[in-house]
């Protein structure tokens, strides 16, 4: 037994060395051949959901005897957490072989993270350099002008240094790592940038193209197209950080718009494109509404994206990225099965687009690693798909062209046609001519009878029109003019007032008791008293412009255009008066009888139905008040007529 425990003792010793071994961190010795520096498999990292871990929290934990912290070691070929809220610290230990270079450059090939720290510790664990960035900095607060995030670092001979970088955003989590010597940071940023450069200017190229033929042919499609290839180049620039480089540099708040956004224009743009590349109307109006819809509900999200933060918008956006993928498919598809004559081409050009956008939606989710397929796997698809695509545009002018030759031809076809035929009938004509000069006095004859007798006909008609007119708008009984032509005239007279801003007024008058007269002279007796009324109305209205008319009853109106309050006040008391002196003779015995009578008069601020009924209303509240008033009076609608 004391010899197996000397054993233990002697063993236990070793095999916590052995463990510690196991756990340590191999530093990554940088050297200067060309992407031979990739952190990615030296790369240790660790979750920080509450964003409550600091430097110091982490240096203090390096000096306990057992870490608490549970770092993980990367298996991935590069740095990808995809879209992740969560914040997150990585770190790596570097040494520097190399004597005579120790001016390096560190770059994280993923422009779009919102912040990300720096922190170089050495072996005594004291923060030695710290860098900060991220795509709310402005362009000129970057210490290398890049669209990456760059920074130039410094490695002394032999010395060994562990990184500790921070990193938060609110989209896609990548961080690419890579340490380059300077010369292989230059020759890698120029063919960088002669890439981007190519591309920016082919597809520059090509909308200035597709925007002239636009206006020589006033196609909507060659604009839809423009507009396509524009916003794809403004998300392009966005996803690779050249816009917060060169465009909106100092207006680092865009960056927080500016791709989610481009993007979902750029799908409301591939709507419009489609429907018009296609005609998909003449295909398939349902599939026709649908794509219109998207077009519309994408240019709304676009206005709902600068209203919600960028983690939910970039999660919707790419969202809608798929099922507009799947849309595109689908349409491709049935053209092809219908025989579209450009879908070929169509098919081809979003084939390699859509690999390309494949790639880089599967990077950004983290199910691929960084490449550089997936990341300028769009930009190469979208070169691809554009030149095929001007392909397709250039097939199908030349099929509209075609088309247009076949139709002319089929129209010089049908032109000869109808000359051939216009011959024959020439012939058949000059025949026929011969027989249509013997009859034609017999003809004429015929015609001027019938002539005749239509007119006599139409005369009649018109007379019977006339008569029938009359007796429509015509009260039988008082032969003055109906409600039915009170209505027409009440709305055309006021519409006319409004329109040559003048007073119009309202004469609106009832018999008093005359269901007095019913009860006691019988209705006989009744109707003649309605006839003198209207007599008496007629004289006193006696303009041509003026209407009176019976509304039903024993109620009358009187239309006066032109006047105002006071003359309409004087013509009203000239009727009263008339009829209060009026003695009806009827069986022997006299019959006297009065009128009540309410005016409204104004300018028509409106020519509308709610206006005249007011104004109606108006003079027939007034109306009321002269009958409580005791009767036989005139009153003139004033604000405090109830």
């Amino acid at each position: 037994m004391p010899r197996k425990l000397a054993h233990l003792a002697v063993l236990l010793p070793i095999m916590l060395c052995c463990s510690a071994l196991a756990h340590a961190e191999t530093a990554a010795a940088l050297r200067l051949d060309p992407n031979a520096n990739i952190l990615a498999p030296h790369i240790w990292f660790i979750e920080d959901a509450g964003n409550d871990l600091h430097i110091a929290d982490i240096l203090e934990d390096n000096q306990r005897s057992t870490s608490q912290l549970q770092w993980q070691k990367n298996t991935w070929p590069q740095i990808n957490f995809g879209f992740s809220e969560k914040a997150y610290w990585l770190k790596t230990s570097i040494i520097n072989p190399h004597p005579a270079n120790e001016e390096w450059v560190l770059e994280i090939a993923y422009p779009l993270l919102d912040r990300v720290e720096i922190y170089a510790v050495n072996e005594a664990q004291q923060v030695v350099g710290f860098y900060h960035a991220g795509d709310k900095a402005i362009g000129k607060e970057k210490q290398i002008a890049h669209p990456n995030i760059a920074f130039p670092v410094q490695f002394p001979h032999q010395e060994q240094y562990t990184l500790y970088i921070h990193v938060k955003s609110e989209g896609s989590t990548q961080v690419p790592l890579t340490i380059w010597s300077w010369s292989d940071f230059i020759s890698n940023s120029i063919i960088h940038f002669l890439f981007q450069g190519f591309f920016y200017g082919m597809v520059l190229i090509m909308a200035l193209y597709n925007f002239v033929v636009w206006l020589i042919v006033r196609q909507r499609v060659y604009l839809s197209y423009v507009a396509y290839i524009l916003f794809l180049t403004l998300f392009q620039i966005s996803l690779h950080g050249l816009g917060m480089l060169y465009v909106w540099k100092e207006y680092t708040w865009l960056n927080e718009y500016i791709t989610t956004i481009s993007l979902i224009l750029l799908l409301a743009s591939i709507s419009f494109f489609i429907r018009d590349f296609f005609d998909i109307k003449k295909y398939s109006p349902n599939l026709s509404r649908l794509v219109l819809c998207s077009f519309y509900w994408y240019l709304l999200l676009s206005i709902v994206f600068i209203f919600i933060p960028y983690s939910i918008s970039i999660r919707i956006g790419a969202f809608f990225a798929w099922t507009q993928i799947l849309l595109i498919i689908y349409i491709t598809l049935y053209m092809l099965n219908r025989g579209h004559p450009s879908s070929r081409y169509f098919a081809v050009a979003w084939a390699v687009f859509l690999i390309g956008a494949l790639l880089l939606a599967l990077n950004k989710f983290a199910f691929l690693p960084i490449t550089l397929a997936s990341e300028y796997g769009l930009q190469i698809g979208a070169g691809l798909e554009i030149m095929f695509l001007s392909l397709a545009l250039a097939d199908r002018m030349a099929n509209t062209q075609r088309e247009k030759i076949s139709a002319q031809a089929r129209s010089l076809d049908l032109a000869h046609q109808v000359t051939q035929e216009r011959e024959k009938l020439y012939r058949a004509e000059m025949e026929n001519l011969k027989i249509a000069r013997e009859h034609n006095e017999v003809l004429e004859k015929t015609v001027d009878d019938r002539t005749k007798e239509l007119s006599e006909a139409l005369e009649e008609l018109s007379n019977a029109h006339e008569k029938l007119k009359n007796i429509s708008v015509t009260d039988a009984l008082t032969k003055i003019h109906n409600r039915y032509f009170f209505d027409q005239h009440w709305r055309s007279e006021f519409k006319r007032a409004h329109r040559h801003k003048m007073s119009i007024a309202l004469i609106i008058l009832d018999i008093d008791h005359f269901k007095k007269v019913n009860d006691n002279f019988g209705h006989p007796a009744g109707d003649l008293c309605l006839q003198k009324v209207a007599q008496s109305i007629r004289i006193q209205a006696n303009r041509e412009s003026d209407l009176v008319c019976r509304l039903g009853g024993e109620e009358f109106a009187v239309i006066l255009p032109g006047t105002d309050e006071m003359g309409a006040y004087e013509v009203a008391e000239k009727i009263r008066h008339t009829i209060e002196k009026r003695h009806i003779s009827w069986e022997g015995k006299t019959i006297k009888i009065t009128v009540s009578i309410g005016i409204s008069a104004m300018t028509p601020r409106k020519s509308d139905e709610k206006m005249r009924n007011i104004m109606f209303n108006q003079a027939d509240q007034a109306l009321y008040q002269a009958k409580g008033n005791g009767r036989n009076r005139t009153v003139i609608f004033e604000s405090n007529v109830t």
